[in-house]
């Protein structure tokens, strides 16, 4: 019978049970934080896409898929939670399932086949987390395994001395092609303070951040190193731009004109798109993405913007399920499925929130 006092019977009941996840994640945790709130995406995440074995699933498709992203953004998360139970455990899968033989990263996992190319824009997240995770606990496993995937990188990973998009075991090929939303000067930095980077070859992947043409303030997609030439796409992928801003951001490349857009773009339509017309700034697409939102948000708080990017959060949370009662409560979904890293990404920036006090 579904009465009212059954469905507050219910709230109640997935309230204590969420609380008891904390707990008991905070209790078991050999470094005893501050008490953490399991975000409702984390709860989606963990109970729906989280297989027995700590692998992400990518979708709800019958035939599991994990990718390097996934755990790359879920460790991120973690770190940012402070939640070192749970990162030991992913620090568990990339040793036993992603780790290639020359410590690169498959970045796909099908029928438990392994892909023996990686994604450099994994490995380098993968990287920055064992890093962070480091300084945090000061677990030198952490830190061995980030030197031996850095070294890899800069074994396999690069091309004329730029790392470039992937390395294919199975060819024995390393792209020609770096694509510039992958540049992320943090993680590549980490890559100098492991001593596998000099300070040169870091101002080296960084220049081509640097001196990359814009159009109407909007970076390329790709920079070819064989032909040193910058490439637009006709479309604007907001994932890709975004990451690159926020990545250019902190390469201290000025950015002001991508901020300007967002904000009157968000101001007037009161969304944003996930593809717009280069030419004519219009969107090319209807659907919204928590992915954008989410970049824009981390975007709008390196740029000291914390009112824009709450904004921009109250936004991307009409697009979860919010309702305890609902079966995917706490997800970003697509009709009846889902991506993972639709639900990763905005899980990170709502943590971030918390981090910088914006929301509580």
């Amino acid at each position: 019978m579904d009465t009212p006092i059954h469905r507050i019977g219910i709230v109640l009941l997935i309230v204590i049970l969420l609380g008891g996840c904390t707990w008991k994640q905070q209790k078991e945790s050999a470094y005893p934080v501050s008490p953490q709130p399991v975000l409702p995406g984390e709860y989606f995440i963990t109970h729906h896409l989280m297989t027995d074995q700590g692998m992400i699933r990518t979708s709800f498709a019958e035939q599991h898929i994990y990718l390097s992203e996934s755990l790359g953004l879920w460790m991120d998360y973690l770190v940012r939670k402070k939640d070192q139970n749970s990162f030991d455990q992913q620090f568990g899968v990339l040793q036993d399932e992603f780790l290639l033989d020359h410590h690169l990263l498959s970045w796909q996992i099908e029928s438990d086949q392994k892909s023996k190319a990686n994604a450099l824009v994994d490995d380098l997240r993968v990287v920055a987390a064992l890093q962070k995770a480091d300084r945090l606990w000061k677990n030198a496993a952490y830190q061995t395994t980030a030197k031996e995937i850095a070294q890899a990188l800069k074994d396999k990973n690069m091309y004329r001395g730029i790392l470039s998009d992937y390395y294919d075991a199975s060819t024995n090929r390393t792209s020609h092609t770096i694509t510039l939303s992958y540049l992320d000067p943090k993680a590549i930095k980490e890559l100098e303070s492991l001593k596998i980077f000099t300070k040169q070859m870091t101002s080296n992947q960084l220049t081509i951040l640097k001196q990359a043409p814009r159009k109407k303030g909007f970076f390329p997609k790709s920079y070819d190193i064989k032909k040193k030439a910058y490439s637009f796409d006709r479309e604007i992928n907001m994932i890709d731009q975004l990451y690159t801003a926020l990545h250019a951001d902190r390469a201290k490349v000025n950015t002001s004109a991508i901020m300007k857009w967002l904000k009157t773009t968000f101001k007037k339509e009161g969304k944003l798109y996930g593809r717009y017309k280069l030419s004519t700034l219009q969107p090319s697409v209807t659907y919204e993405s928590p992915s954008v939102y989410a970049l824009v948000i981390l975007y709008a708080l390196k740029r000291n913007e914390p009112e824009f990017a709450k904004e921009v959060y109250d936004r991307m949370k009409e697009l979860q399920i919010q309702d305890p009662l609902k079966d995917d409560y706490g997800g970003y979904m697509n009709e009846k499925d889902t991506h993972s890293f639709d639900n990763l990404l905005p899980l990170i920036a709502e943590r971030e929130l918390f981090n910088e006090s914006v929301i509580q």
